[in-house]
């Protein structure tokens, strides 16, 4: 019985392999095309960067221009990766990455571009956009916004005022200096709130939110939920009121809303360690 059962693991593990082999060989289908820029960023004080349908990676580093890997593809062996153009612009004071369909065919025709880029840690990171696609920054400075259609959206270790949306997707926004809104239609939104200025909205339609706030945040704290539960862990609200499906009080010494709010979800809120 010990021989036929190492058998039998045996051959199912082989078979595993072969079939993880077999996926692994499996040819791309379709047209892909990459590229390398570098961007001089001379007299630009801020990067914004905006493609229709691929992802969008933005990062820091220590050096002198803005380092940029390109790739464009499609699943269609006929399109006409030419037609998507990476173009560098210069408005005012800033240096903007775009990719630009002159092609036809609407959104769903599009091949994709992703960018993935690596800009001077002096240079700060002002606005990442894709409609369909995902948006990641990490490691920057500046105010930075960003924002997909659908698709993912994730901020972190940004030095400045970080704000975050998504119609369609799940938004995560951490160790930022300051927090400026989060919001989707569809998605869970994490987010860690140091500080903010002005009135600031956590909200989506369909999805949990999860909040951890900072003990220096003076503001009008409201949270609800339609369908759902509201719960507060360790955080002091004066004049505070917490029921099943909301809750409401003053942090610190008041000031503006800070509003979490879903229709359909749960919303936790506890302090940021």
């Amino acid at each position: 019985m010990t021989s036929r059962r190492r058998l039998l693991a045996g051959a199912g593990a082989a078979l595993s392999a072969a079939l993880a082999g077999c996926s692994g060989l499996t040819p791309f289908v379709g047209k892909r095309e990459e590229s390398t820029e570098r961007v001089p960023v001379d007299g630009a004080s801020a990067l914004a960067v905006a493609v229709d349908v691929g992802d969008v990676t933005v990062r820091a580093a220590e050096r002198e221009d803005v380092h940029v890997d390109v790739v464009k593809q499609s699943s269609s062996v006929n399109a006409d990766l030419s037609k998507l153009e990476f173009r560098v612009e210069r408005p005012d004071d800033r240096v903007r990455l775009r990719g630009v369909w002159t092609g036809n065919g609407g959104l769903s025709g599009k091949p994709s571009m992703d960018l993935d880029v690596t800009v001077p840690s002096s240079l700060s990171v002002a606005e990442t956009e894709t409609q369909v696609g995902d948006v990641d920054v990490q490691d920057v400075r500046g105010d930075v916004t960003a924002a997909s259609s659908t698709g993912d959206v994730t901020l972190r270790s940004v030095a400045g005022t970080a704000s975050a949306e998504t119609s369609t997707g799940d938004v995560v926004v951490e160790d930022v200096e300051a927090f400026g809104g989060a919001s989707a239609s569809t998605g869970d939104l994490t987010v860690e709130i140091p500080a903010i200025d002005g009135d600031t909205v956590v909200e989506t339609s369909t999805g949990d939110v999860t909040a951890a706030i900072g003990a220096d945040v003076d503001a009008a704290l409201r949270a609800s939920t339609s369908t759902g539960d509201v719960v507060v862990n360790d955080l002091s609200l004066a004049d505070g009121s917490v029921r099943e499906d909301s809750a409401s009080g003053t942090l610190g010494d008041g000031g503006p809303e800070l509003v979490f709010e879903t229709n359909t979800g749960d919303v936790t809120l506890s302090a940021l360690r």
